[in-house]
């Protein structure tokens, strides 16, 4: 195994969704970034966060302490192609998954709430599909979480 435990950051649970997926699959130990000072410092870990802005939440502050061994970033967008497209954005030169998680919107606060509300007045103006979809999501939510968007992550785990 490449990783000795699965630490995560989660803003509406579908982070945790998909971590405790792989923790179920793997056996290795689920850890809240927030709530991982048990691990040494320098710990191999796989690291998933949600996305905000085009950014990993809480990469830089696993980056710090971990030595992160993989990444799986989780968001909203279909995810054909994004993540070579958020590697390269982000820089990343290690392994990086993407994964379809979903929109609650019961559980957003705060700023989080003011950026869903613009990006739902710019969605509102458009017409293509994937911007109907998305609007769709923002008003009545939605949960892609599965366990089969999880098997190119186990591959990798098991090589």
């Amino acid at each position: 195994m490449k990783a000795s435990a699965i630490v995560y950051t989660s803003n509406t649970g579908f982070t945790a969704q998909y971590a405790t997926l792989l923790a179920h699959q793997t056996g290795l130990p689920l850890f809240r970034l927030e709530d991982s000072s048990a691990l040494a410092p320098g710990t191999e870990v796989l690291f998933l966060g949600w996305l905000c802005a085009g950014k990993i939440q809480g990469l830089k502050k696993a980056m710090g302490r971990f030595f992160i061994r993989c990444v799986c970033a989780v968001g909203m967008a279909p995810s054909q192609g994004y993540a070579q497209k958020l590697a390269h954005d982000l820089g990343l030169s290690l392994p990086l998954y993407y994964l379809r998680g979903g929109y609650a919107p019961a559980r957003i606060r705060g700023r989080y709430r003011l950026m869903m509300a613009m990006m739902k007045a710019i969605l509102s103006k458009k017409t293509d599909t994937q911007s109907r979809e998305a609007l769709k999501a923002i008003e009545l939510g939605a949960d892609w979480v599965s366990a089969q968007q999880l098997e190119p992550v186990m591959d990798w785990l098991r090589k």
